[in-house]
């Protein structure tokens, strides 16, 4: 089997050998081909890393042909099971299985499959019971009358005008009340609306 690998540390002080060597170790175990091994020193946060895009778009078309990605450990390619149910989801998507060394993982195989579906909906009935309690706790603070959203800025307008009459820039103006222009000139315009 054709395989690529990915390999990620959090900082640039941090070494990669370790799961390279790893990743090169376990596919020489398993006869697999190792094509090519995709890095990043870079925080698992989001994954907008160089070396996971780039793994990414060369997937889109496969030119490596591909039929699996061999990771050391699932938290190397995502941090947060979301991320984890997207990449496999997507590599599904591409007919490639995703093998995680020190998880035991191995999407080439159906329990290894059956156990990211098992994942994938744990972490969807996740999402629903914090969205539920969410909106639990919105609807019982309403009640209380607790408002959400931003609080208005009050502006003196009276000030304000004099100001602006003085020849005094908006800008410094909206400085001086620690407001944006556009609050400025809405303010403005609600008292003109209302003087009318």
């Amino acid at each position: 089997m054709r395989v690529i690998a990915y390999a990620r540390v959090s900082t640039n002080h941090q070494n990669l050998d370790i799961q390279q060597e790893q990743i090169a170790k376990f596919c020489q175990f398993r006869g697999y081909e190792l094509v090519k091994v995709y890095t990043d020193k870079a925080s698992g946060k989001n994954t907008d890393r160089p070396g996971f895009q780039q793994m990414i778009r060369d997937l889109e078309h496969n030119p490596l042909s591909a039929e699996a990605l061999v990771i050391y450990k699932l938290d190397r390619v995502g941090r947060s099971l979301q991320d984890l149910m997207n990449i496999s989801k997507y590599l599904e998507e591409h007919d490639i299985g995703l093998i995680s060394i020190t998880n035991n993982i191995d999407t080439t195989t159906k329990e290894g499959r059956l156990f990211f579906y098992i994942m994938g909906a744990l972490a969807e009935y996740e999402r629903e019971l914090i969205m539920e309690r969410t909106k639990l706790g919105l609807d019982a603070a309403r009640k209380k009358g607790i408002k959400f959203g931003r609080h208005r800025k009050t502006v003196n307008i009276k000030e304000a005008r004099r100001l602006i009459a003085e020849g005094v820039p908006k800008t410094t103006i909206c400085k001086k009340f620690g407001i944006g222009r556009t609050t400025l000139y809405k303010r403005l315009k609600e008292v003109e609306e209302n003087e009318s």
